[in-house]
């Protein structure tokens, strides 16, 4: 039971920055309720639907050396974003990061293919970010 809650406090957490950081995940109604729903859809899902994408895609994954491990987090976000009406990915659009010292180009996606993608890559850097600073 641990774990599981452990893991809804990190989806949310990274949800809730990734909704900051990027747009085009879109929440409708209040914004916390849809986050919370969000991320239980996905920790459910994490822990009952991506052992069997895993599964699927392990010849992928061994062939690219775990290169291709994000994919079972765009399958995972797809499966919520049709599970769920308030909850839906239409692109992904960063704005871009200006610093003294490096500069982020902005990235405009309108394929919601690449926007699962690349909020799957986000999902998974921040959520195992969380998880590394938190052991």
């Amino acid at each position: 039971m641990k774990k599981v809650v452990r893991s809804f406090a990190r989806e949310l957490v990274a949800l809730y920055f990734i909704s900051q950081i990027a747009t085009g995940m879109l929440f409708s109604g209040e914004q916390f309720q849809s986050l919370a729903i969000a991320a239980a859809a996905i920790t459910l899902a994490t822990f009952v639907v991506k052992p069997i994408i895993n599964i699927l895609i392990l010849p992928i994954t061994l062939a690219t050396l775990g290169l291709f491990k994000f994919l079972a987090h765009a399958i995972t976000l797809f499966i919520v974003d049709t599970a769920l009406p308030q909850f839906e990915v239409v692109g992904f659009h960063f704005t871009g990061f200006a610093s003294p010292y490096f500069d982020m180009p902005p990235i405009d996606f309108d394929s919601r293919f690449m926007g699962y993608i690349c909020f799957s890559i986000l999902l998974y850097v921040i959520v195992n970010t969380i998880h590394w600073i938190a052991k």
